[in-house]
C-alpha cells in the first residue's frame, strides 16, 4: 500500500484499508468496508465497541505491516475467512483455513430444517455426509443435545478442521469418521438413522472456472459434483435410504438450479413427502424426502 501519515488513528487506517480493497474487489462479490474492518479487528485485537470508543486514538504502528500484508492477500483473492482463521455458523465459531469449505449462511437453512424435523424425536441418531468444517454436525450436536451425531469426511486436509471444531465447541455427542461417503462400509452399514443429511459438492465441472476467484481458493474436492453436479446426489439416493429408520429423513443442500433433479432422485429412491425450500433470495436450497414405514 503502504499506509502512511503523521497521525495513524484506527479510523485513518480503516479508511485507507477500505479504499485499498475497494480498488481490488468486485463490489458485487465482496464488501470492502466490512472486510477491511474485520482484518483491522484481527490485527489490532479490537472489538466493535472498542473501535467506536477509540477510533481516533493512535494505533500501534508496529502492527501496520501485518495489516497491510493481510489487505494485500485479500486483494489477491484469498478468502477473508481464511485470513481471519475462523467464521461463524448458527451463532457458533468455526476454525477454517485452506483445505476446508467455508461455512455459508445458505447452509443454515439445512441446519434449521434438520432441527425442526428432530424436535419431536427423542434421542435421534444423525448421519452427516461430507462433514467438511463440521458446521452442520456441530450445530446439530449443540442445539439437539439428546442426539447422537456421526459425521463422515474423506479429505485429509478438512479432517483436522472438523475435529478441531468439535473440540472448540465442546460437543460430546458428535463422532468423526474418516471415510468415503460414496463407499460406506463397516459398522456404518449396520446402523440406522433418523436423519441423514449432506451439503455435498454440487458444482458442475465445467462451471468451476467461472466461479469467483475467492471460491476457487476453496478445495476443488468440496466443490466439484461431477459433469452435471449431481454425482453425489445420485450416489447418496442409492446408498443411504436403506440406513433410514421408518419415517426417517434424507436432506440435502442443493444448487439453485437442481431442485427438480434432486427431487426426482429422491422419488426414484422410494422416498415420499418430498419438499423443496427456498433460501432468503428465493432460490431452491434444501431438498428432503422421507422414508415410509413400508420401505
Amino acid at each position: 500500500m503502504p499506509i502512511s501519515g503523521e497521525k495513524m488513528t484506527f479510523r485513518t487506517i480503516l479508511r485507507e484499508g477500505r479504499a485499498f480493497l475497494s480498488q481490488s474487489l468486485c463490489p458485487e462479490d465482496a464488501d470492502p468496508a466490512f472486510e477491511a474492518f474485520l482484518l483491522l479487528q484481527k490485527v489490532f485485537g479490537l472489538t466493535r465497541e472498542r473501535y467506536l470508543a477509540e477510533a481516533d486514538s493512535d494505533a500501534p504502528r508496529a502492527l501496520l505491516p501485518e495489516y497491510e500484508a493481510l489487505l494485500r492477500r485479500r486483494a489477491a483473492g484469498e478468502p477473508v475467512q481464511y485470513l481471519l482463521g475462523e467464521w461463524e455458523f448458527m451463532g457458533l465459531p468455526f476454525t477454517v483455513g485452506p483445505g476446508v469449505l467455508i461455512p455459508r449462511p445458505e447452509t443454515e437453512l439445512l441446519a434449521e430444517d434438520a432441527l425442526a424435523f428432530l424436535k419431536d424425536r427423542p434421542r435421534p441418531r444423525i448421519l452427516e455426509l461430507c462433514g467438511g468444517s463440521g458446521c452442520l454436525a456441530v450445530s446439530l450436536g449443540v442445539f439437539c443435545p439428546e442426539a447422537s451425531v456421526v459425521t463422515v469426511e474423506l479429505s485429509r486436509e478438512a479432517l483436522p478442521y472438523l475435529k478441531e471444531n468439535v473440540r472448540r465447541n465442546a460437543v460430546q455427542n458428535v463422532e468423526v469418521l474418516a471415510g468415503d461417503a460414496l463407499s460406506p462400509s463397516g459398522r456404518l452399514l449396520e446402523e440406522r438413522f433418523d436423519l441423514i443429511l449432506s451439503n455435498p459438492p454440487y458444482i458442475a465441472e465445467e462451471e468451476l472456472p467461472t466461479l469467483q476467484k475467492e471460491v476457487r481458493r476453496e478445495p476443488r474436492m468440496a466443490l466439484c459434483g461431477g459433469p452435471d453436479g449431481l454425482l453425489f446426489y445420485r450416489a447418496f439416493c442409492r446408498l443411504y435410504p436403506p440406513l433410514l429408520v421408518p419415517g426417517g429423513r434424507l436432506a440435502f443442500e442443493i444448487g439453485e438450479t437442481q431442485g427438480a433433479a434432486v427431487s426426482a432422485l429422491l422419488k426414484e429412491a422410494g422416498l415420499s413427502h418430498i419438499t423443496v425450500q427456498n433460501d432468503l433470495a428465493g432460490l431452491p436450497r434444501v431438498v428432503a424426502g422421507q422414508k415410509t414405514n413400508l420401505l
